[in-house]
């Protein structure tokens, strides 16, 4: 077995989590220390035959987030082939996960973005509408005295 084949084992293995930061991020882990492992001089093979069977490794991930562990078969799974997920997840700071339906994280885009432009709409309404008539005011000064300047 490869580092590749015993990250992408764990991975296929904890893809009910739905929480793919946690995913990466537990990929990445066991990327790290076989990688470190490799580089103080060890043989990949022994390091991964320390680590163990990546179901087990896997198995007991889910049970740390008492979820149930399904096997996976051997079949090679590629990244773009975890199942996508329809929903937007949110970490609070307190460590929370949020979880929100896709179309209701795109709604509220909208909104928000629909409601700046309007703001901004009004803000630049209200201005025009303070420094509008002195402005012409004064343009139309400027013009007059041009004129007589000019003609008298």
């Amino acid at each position: 077995m490869t580092k590749l084949e015993f990250t992408e084992s764990i991975r296929r293995n904890i893809a009910s989590v739905g929480d793919y930061n946690f995913i990466n991020d537990t990929v990445e882990y066991y990327q790290n220390y076989i990688e470190t492992a490799v580089a103080k001089g060890r043989e990949e093979s022994e390091v991964l035959s320390e680590l163990g069977d990546p179901k087990l490794i896997a198995k007991s991930i889910l049970a740390s987030r008492n979820m149930n562990y399904t096997e996976t078969g051997d079949e090679e799974v590629g990244e773009e082939e975890i199942p996508k997920d329809d929903r937007l997840h949110i970490r609070t700071r307190s460590g929370k996960l949020i979880s929100l339906p896709m179309w209701l994280a795109k709604t509220a885009g909208i909104v928000i973005g629909v409601g700046a432009v309007a703001l901004v709409g009004f803000i630049a309404i209200n201005i025009l509408r303070v420094i509008f008539p002195p402005l012409m005011v004064g343009v139309l000064a400027y013009l007059l005295y041009k004129f007589f300047k000019d003609n008298f």
